[in-house]
């Protein structure tokens, strides 16, 4: 993928207030305080809040809202130049970006809705699942994704959910769920809960030894750890921009591996249009075709609805600009630092850590008691994180710095 700069619509306004004063390309996120100050300018909730919540979503930054601006601009009043060229432009360099970011192929790449609707599309679509065959999950798994997979449960699918313990799943504990009859292994690669890695390639050897095919929710890497679905041996996958990517909803994708489209996961939304071959819609109809013209996509595009959300994928290529002009390991290492300080400033007795990857995840989580004590402590401190019934997730993105974190540790001890 060749290097792209940003737009100067999309930093204009901070090039008139010399908060880039080194410039876009000279961004660091090193020990270079200015620049890190520079970054943390562009995402104006950070002047009003302390926002350490980048897995529940990431605040609107301004070069996501300018790249918004430029594209309602035109089709509000027609002026202007049409953003990227054309609107399938766009989708077109949004696909390369995305398939770039998690090794994938531009083909392997469609756009859904959110998450949820990638994963079903998988199920919907598996022909193995309709001759009876079965699925695995575990507890980690995405919360709104295991509602679903109980009800497909009372409905009469075989489910089968492995319970972690201690909020970490045994892959041994995996390994005994699946058994030849096993049609999908869905699983989220980085959990949602407490951050924790899914040991995805050693799944996936196991689930494939079966027959099994590996589906994985990605929405939590994608974007702020390395990621190859190829290398991991993924089949399918799907996410949101709304999250890491610095987008917003309704700008899910979903990968397919390239191999397995319209065959072992069927079309089941047939998008695309036909042509008419018979008078008077042509003069000349074919004799050699029927009375419609019908072709196939031939990529993973086949998955995917017609028109889609055009202003939330917008939001998304200028997120992924971003990402890429700063590097998904240095992203991913500002936000493991803050993490770890978060830990080390906490007395561990009154909040467990429950996080087992703290070497290299983004979100960090605790057990608390008194909640709503300490959701009290946090309003007063105007820190926003996620608080369960027990339990309180961090996830500080490239805008936080270390004094956002030690506020939240003051408030969190009640200093």
């Amino acid at each position: 993928m060749k290097r792209r700069h940003f737009m100067q619509t999309s930093l204009g306004a901070c090039y008139g207030t010399g908060l880039l004063a080194k410039g876009i390309n000279g961004f660091d996120i090193g020990e270079d305080q200015v620049a890190m100050d520079n970054i943390r300018a562009l995402f104006p909730r950070m002047k009003t809040q302390t926002y350490l919540n980048a897995a529940g979503a990431t605040p609107l930054s301004s070069f996501v809202e300018a790249g918004l601006r430029r594209y309602e601009t035109y089709w509000r009043t027609g002026q202007g130049p049409e953003p990227w060229g054309s609107v399938s432009s766009m989708m077109n360099e949004l696909r390369q970006s995305l398939a770039t970011l998690i090794g994938a192929k531009d083909s392997e790449i469609a756009f859904t809705l959110c998450t949820k609707a990638g994963e079903q599309i998988v199920l919907n679509g598996l022909r193995d699942l309709e001759a009876g065959g079965n699925i695995v999950t575990n507890d980690l798994h995405f919360a709104g994704s295991l509602h679903n997979l109980i009800g497909l449960k009372r409905a009469g699918l075989d489910v089968r959910i492995v319970k972690s313990r201690n909020f970490v799943v045994d892959l041994d504990d995996m390994a005994k769920a699946i058994d030849d009859d096993t049609t999908l292994v869905t699983v989220t690669y980085v959990s949602n809960i407490n951050g924790r890695f899914e040991p995805m390639a050693e799944l996936a050897k196991i689930a494939h030894a079966h027959g099994a095919y590996v589906y994985a929710d990605i929405i939590q890497a994608t974007g702020i750890v390395p990621l190859d679905v190829k290398a991991l041996d993924i089949d399918f996958a799907t996410g949101n921009g709304y999250k890491w990517l610095f987008g917003h909803h309704g700008s899910g994708y979903l990968y397919v591996r390239e191999e397995l489209q319209g065959n072992v996961l069927q079309d089941r939304r047939f998008p695309g249009s036909v042509r008419h071959n018979y008078q008077p819609w042509v003069a000349d109809p074919d004799p050699s075709h029927d009375d419609y013209l019908y072709r196939e996509p031939d990529g993973a595009d086949r998955y995917q609805a017609g028109h889609v959300n055009y202003l939330g994928y917008c939001c998304l290529l200028e997120g992924l600009k971003f990402i890429e002009q700063q590097g998904v390991e240095k992203l991913q290492s500002h936000s493991v630092q803050l993490c770890n300080r978060l830990v080390e400033r906490l007395d561990p007795k009154r909040f467990p850590c429950i996080s087992p990857d703290l070497d290299r995840s983004p979100v960090v989580s605790f057990l608390i008691g008194h909640r709503e004590e300490l959701a009290q402590r946090l309003r007063d401190a105007n820190v926003i994180v996620s608080l369960g019934a027990n339990r309180m997730r961090v996830s500080p993105g490239i805008y936080s710095n270390e004094a956002d974190i030690d506020r939240l540790a003051m408030a969190m001890m009640g200093e």
